[in-house]
């Protein structure tokens, strides 16, 4: 049994031309995690390999179904709101936790480990095998509990598909070629990610503080990402999306990582700047770029600490057709 698996990535694309050779799954606002059970004990660690167990307890009792079986599985942690959308609001007030959450927690921010893959059963490494023969695998094993299950996937109206996940506030679809293996660590052309908004993440390099003498936190950040010189490129200001409470989060944050200079690769024009040195990675949705290369109407969407801020890139849609593993 594999002792680390680093997940497989999808690349930012169109929609295919050749979408009979795909199955289309909605691309859940959350966290990527890799679940092991090695028929005595429960692990699961984030894309980065972090060990995050003791953030998740409600998804312990999953071993419990396979018992001695050993097994591997991967998917997306979500959490729900009041309505049961999906919120990664609400999933960032438990994804940034150093101990494990209390009961109430728990119970104030529900949440559900959607299972789309898996890459090891029973003495069996499945990952050379087709999706579409895995898929089949874990269908079979009928992954459904209060805290965790089984979306399905789709073949056929991929547009109808997007348009569900648009109305209920997802960000997309995952597509995923029918006859492709599991291929750790990469991002490839068998798995494209189709977005209807822009969203992605960028490193935090700076930020404004409130301009008010009544309150005190964070006002905008300053956000960038690297090129391929590794330069991080200044990409704008983020002065939206912010509770109250995360302003004043964020500053405390900052304050361990004060910079003592600009990390962009250009002057930023902004009055009362405070540069911190970029380790913190937000994720940041967007209407488009401009001709200048900034964010159009950026929107924080919280903090991702299973992404390493030297791998944030520019995400540009690609041609499926063109692309190579």
């Amino acid at each position: 049994m594999p002792s680390h698996i680093k997940p497989m990535l999808a690349l930012l694309s169109e929609m295919p031309n050749d979408t009979e050779k795909y199955a289309f799954e909605y691309k859940w606002d959350g966290i990527r995690a890799v679940c092991y059970w090695d028929g005595r004990q429960m692990k699961l660690e984030s894309r980065n390999e972090l060990d995050i167990t003791y953030r998740w307890p409600e998804l312990t009792k999953l071993g419990e179904i396979f018992g001695p079986t050993a097994v591997i599985l991967d998917g997306e942690i979500v959490a729900l709101d009041s309505k049961n959308r999906v919120s990664f609001r609400l999933l960032s007030q438990r994804m940034h936790l150093s101990s494990e959450p209390s009961a109430a927690q728990m119970r104030a921010i529900p949440i559900v480990y959607m299972i789309f893959d898996i890459l090891y059963l029973d003495d069996r490494v499945l990952m050379p095998i087709s999706y579409g023969d895995r898929r089949a695998v874990m269908e079979a094993l009928k992954l459904a509990g209060e805290n965790w299950q089984t979306p399905p996937f789709h073949t056929e109206n991929p547009e109808a598909i997007l348009k569900a996940a648009v109305e209920n506030g997802l960000e997309g679809l995952v597509a995923k070629k029918l006859d492709s293996a599991y291929h750790p660590g990469r991002r490839t052309s068998d798995w494209l990610k189709i977005k209807p908004v822009n969203r992605q993440e960028f490193v935090i390099g700076g930020w404004i503080p409130v301009q008010s003498s009544a309150n005190r936190g964070v006002g905008a950040l300053l956000v960038g990402y690297y090129d391929r010189s590794r330069k991080l490129v200044f990409a704008g200001k983020v002065g939206t999306g912010f509770t109250e409470r995360i302003r004043k989060k964020l500053e405390e944050q900052f304050e361990a990582i004060v910079g003592d200079t600009s990390p962009f690769d250009t002057t930023v024009q902004h009055k009362n700047v405070k540069f911190v040195e970029p380790r913190m990675v937000a994720e940041i949705e967007f209407r488009e770029w401009t001709k200048d290369g900034k964010l159009r109407h950026p929107s924080f969407k919280g903090l991702r600490e299973d992404k390493e801020a030297k791998l944030v890139a520019r995400e540009t849609p690609s041609d499926p057709t063109r692309s190579k593993h």
